[in-house]
């Protein structure tokens, strides 16, 4: 399953580095054009925000991903190692019917914009696409939901490594083993 995700994972972080790069320029470009030019592209603004958009919801299944999600560890860690895997595999499983529910909103919220063909006020462009990066992030992260599960199988210690990744690290060092980097 790992050798399936690694090219989903490098479209993953390219597309998050490109988008967030091609941010810094535009606005770069656009501070430059304003004060050295007395110019401002109407575009930039908005191509900007809509490349931002794109980011946030790749750093989601990014995040999800690497298991840096928001959660609660305070009465996971010290449960033993069985309950450990069932609650992960529990709130895997939560974030996924959650994230269902809401690509499902995604795409109906999509349709009706292709409906009313609406455009984006600079570009002229169809908003349905800029959309499109809602239920494209949330199913990246279902799919890394499920890998996290099936981790959770298949590697004897994944419910530690999880939630040795917290960002409590000092309250965790006798969890996990000493000093964390």
């Amino acid at each position: 399953m790992n050798k399936l995700l690694k090219p989903l994972e490098w479209i993953e972080n390219t597309l998050a580095v490109v988008s967030m790069t091609a941010v810094s320029l535009l606005i770069f470009a656009q501070v430059v054009s304003r004060y050295g030019f007395n110019y401002t592209p109407i575009w930039s603004e908005e191509l900007s925000r809509f490349l931002v958009v794109w980011s946030i919801f790749i750093g989601v299944a990014i995040g999800v991903r690497n298991n840096q999600h928001i959660g609660v560890d305070a009465v996971i860690r010290f449960l033993p190692h069985k309950l450990k895997v069932a609650s992960e595999v529990l709130l895997n499983l939560i974030g996924v019917v959650v994230l269902g529910i809401l690509i499902f909103n995604s795409i109906e919220f999509i349709q009706h914009t292709r409906e009313f063909e609406q455009l984006s006020p600079a570009m002229r462009l169809p908003m349905y696409i800029p959309y499109i990066a809602m239920p494209v992030g949330l199913s990246l992260s279902i799919v890394h939901f499920i890998h996290n599960i099936v981790k959770l199988f298949t590697v004897p210690d994944q419910a530690e490594q999880a939630l040795c990744q917290s960002e409590h690290i000092e309250e965790l060092n006798s969890i996990c083993g000493g000093e964390q980097a």
